[in-house]
């Protein structure tokens, strides 16, 4: 009885709030089950350690970080220096630009760095707040090597950059429909059957997939690939590289594998 009355509650609550349908179609719960559907044969656990990435050295030393809100974990950027490492990269593209963080510390290492994002006037249109909008390429702006792009990655000509990359970061737009559109997309302008692909987000937390994002993946990548689909531990991403690695499910609550080591130097930025 207490099922059906929690039940009637429920349908009564969705006709009252019928926004509240999203929500439930695009829980974790529901997105796992669709998912485990589309692709049974996937290994959607499978994930790697950093030093699977490059296993060439264990110091790794990220220059540009704010700990502040909507940053990724120093964990992502070292995902994406170990990638550009690994392929000796000279090119490089990212979905996503927001404080700049990520691309700023990739500049150190590679010489053409590329970064894709929403102008300022399309931001503003959509009520964003000037405070917000104007940190956009805050630690970007001032690099040399740094070619910022403006436009919505699901219509951005990348024909007209007449490149391709070694390593490409999507962390854009992670609904599920747009992170399978940017996925299909740039897959073409990877630049030879070694380069990389990493997304941003693809886990919840470092032990939790986000079923939402690796779902995008999935679909928005070619079949044949599927199997060279890699969580990274100790981050949020998910990468592409195109070897079968050695990995391990992963697990939530499990042995810890790796022990970090940080030293941490604060540097005022001076207005």
């Amino acid at each position: 009885m207490k099922k059906i009355n929690k039940l009637i509650r429920g349908i009564l609550l969705l006709i009252k709030k019928p926004y509240l349908i999203n929500q439930l179609l695009n829980s974790d719960e529901v997105l796992k089950s669709a998912f485990s559907k589309e692709f049974p044969d996937a290994n959607e656990t499978a994930q790697i350690s950093l030093q699977s990435i490059y296993p060439s050295t264990n110091k790794h030393q990220i220059n540009t970080y704010s700990f502040l809100s909507g940053s990724s974990l120093v964990t992502d950027f070292i995902v994406l220096k170990l990638a550009c490492l690994r392929l000796g990269a000279k090119d490089y593209l990212e979905v996503g630009t927001w404080r700049g963080e990520s691309v700023a510390n990739i500049a150190d290492i590679v010489d053409n760095c590329y970064t894709l994002n929403l102008s300022d006037e399309a931001l503003k249109d959509l009520k964003l707040s000037k405070e917000y909008i104007d940190l956009h390429r805050f630690f970007s702006k001032s690099k040399p090597n740094v070619r910022h792009l403006f436009g919505d990655s699901k219509k951005f000509d990348f024909d007209s950059l007449n490149k391709k990359f070694d390593v490409i970061f999507i962390d854009g737009d992670h609904h599920t429909e747009a992170v399978e559109a940017d996925t299909n997309r740039l897959f073409p302008y990877l630049k030879n059957e070694k380069s990389i692909l990493v997304w941003h987000d693809a886990k919840s937390d470092t032990e939790k997939i986000r079923y939402e994002v690796l779902l995008g993946i999935y679909r928005g990548m070619p079949k044949e690939t599927h199997p060279f689909i890699y969580l990274v531990e100790n981050s949020l991403c998910a990468i592409y590289i195109p070897e079968i690695l050695e990995s391990k499910p992963l697990k939530i609550y499990d042995k810890p594998s790796s022990n970090f080591e940080l030293t941490i130097f604060m540097k005022p930025i001076e207005n």
